[in-house]
């Protein structure tokens, strides 16, 4: 199988509209449309979560853990949107729902969204613990921009489905995720509504010699992708790490984030399993 005239067909389906895009559940949408609105309350936004049985445990688990610092524990989701905002409920909801995108009846498929879902919600526990003890951005913005960051990989997922020789030829798959998975997933997340910074992560975020005015996700998401990888064999690892603007704006050197990461050991395996059980 040619990758370069794989690449073409992909470039061009897109183009003409027909590429298949994956698109956001309902409740996600219905949400996202109430906060919007100038008469939002937890009321309204909890009705919406309790159509969702699933979604509304996590948003109560997630209300109630050491993500939220708070002693006390709330038993409802009108309890768990209030304690812990319209924006904050969004994101966490989003985050949640993304999950559901990740699924295939072909074996191989299934393995591969696999790999890719588990390692997004590591980046998104590490972009979460870097903007909470690092910046003053807000972590569960962090948090959706690195669940999100290969959201770009889903349409070849989507088109190996019907094609078996791609399906069942990783190599292939891999260097066409490599020269695209950026660009398809900014065409996503901006198909999806997404705040331009998200955007700009999901697009930006292997860019490793990016140099913005000041720290923003694209950074976040940037360090904790290749953070991810300390440890393993990755093409990112050849990389000076030393030389990434985004650790400069961190004010880390490569060295004081795997230690950073150390210490959070426990915290990111906490916000790992909320988004992986």
């Amino acid at each position: 199988m040619d990758v370069v005239n794989l690449i073409n067909d992909i470039l061009a389906d897109l183009k003409a509209n027909r590429l298949k895009l994956p698109t956001l559940p309902q409740v996600a949408l219905k949400i996202n449309d109430i906060i919007g609105s100038p008469d939002a309350t937890a009321k309204k936004i909890a009705q919406v979560i309790n159509t969702d049985a699933a979604l509304s445990a996590r948003m109560i688990q997630v209300a109630n853990s050491p993500m939220m610092r708070s002693g006390s524990t709330v038993e409802n989701v009108q309890a768990a949107v209030t304690r812990m905002g319209m924006s904050v409920v969004r994101n966490i909801v989003t985050s949640f729902l993304v999950n559901q995108l990740f699924h295939s009846k072909h074996e191989a498929l299934k393995k591969r969204l696999t790999v890719v879902w588990n390692h997004s919600a590591h980046v998104a526990a590490i972009s979460h613990v870097l903007a909470d003890h690092f910046s003053k951005l807000k972590p569960d913005e962090a948090m959706l921009a690195g669940l999100v960051h290969d959201i770009g990989k889903l349409p070849m997922i989507l088109k190996a489905e019907n094609m078996p020789e791609l399906a069942n030829n990783p190599a292939v798959m891999d260097q066409v995720d490599e020269k695209l998975h950026s660009a398809l997933g900014k065409v996503i997340v901006q198909t999806w509504g997404f705040a331009p910074e998200l955007v700009t992560a999901v697009a930006e975020h292997e860019n490793l010699s990016r140099d913005s005015e000041k720290l923003d996700l694209t950074d976040i998401v940037t360090v904790a992708n290749l953070l991810s990888y300390a440890g393993k064999a990755h093409r990112h690892k050849q990389a000076n790490w030393a030389e990434v603007p985004a650790f400069n704006k961190l004010d880390l050197s490569p060295e004081d984030s795997i230690a950073a990461l150390e210490e959070a050991r426990d915290e990111i395996a906490e916000i790992v399993k909320l988004l992986t059980s």
